[in-house]
């Protein structure tokens, strides 16, 4: 294949074409205020990252303390419980009677009273606190 060669002509037409040419493809888009742009939207987009981390935090830290609370309330709930049962069997006279002999050693006249470690409360729960 043959080569071509290409002269130019070195007048004032052409070299202001070339100039043309040249500024032309050189003119970039003017991006003065790019980097403060981007900036700014890191900051917009940093801001609501950090408060919803720290909801997040603050989250975790109330289920945990929900959790808690929970299972004190399920304790206490079972002292309730305890509780009411014993307030029923006192309302007994029966249950008194018995109660009395098994903690106070109390007896009628001629009866004998033995003392069984188990019976020691008389049948009153008691619950730790």
């Amino acid at each position: 294949m043959a080569e071509k060669k290409i002269v130019r002509l070195n007048n004032e037409f052409t070299n202001q074409r070339l100039n043309d040419i040249q500024t032309s493809y050189k003119k970039a888009p003017k991006r003065k205020h790019l980097g403060l742009i981007l900036v700014a939207v890191i900051l917009v987009m940093a801001l609501p990252a950090i408060n919803l981390v720290k909801s997040y935090e603050t989250l975790q830290s109330r289920e945990a303390l929900k959790t808690k609370y929970e299972a004190k309330s399920a304790s206490l709930d079972k002292k309730i419980a305890t509780k009411k049962a014993d307030i029923v069997k006192l309302k007994n006279p029966i249950f008194i009677e018995k109660y009395a002999r098994a903690k106070y050693y109390y007896s009628k006249d001629g009866e004998k009273v033995f003392s069984i470690p188990d019976l020691s409360d008389g049948g009153v729960v008691k619950t730790s606190k």
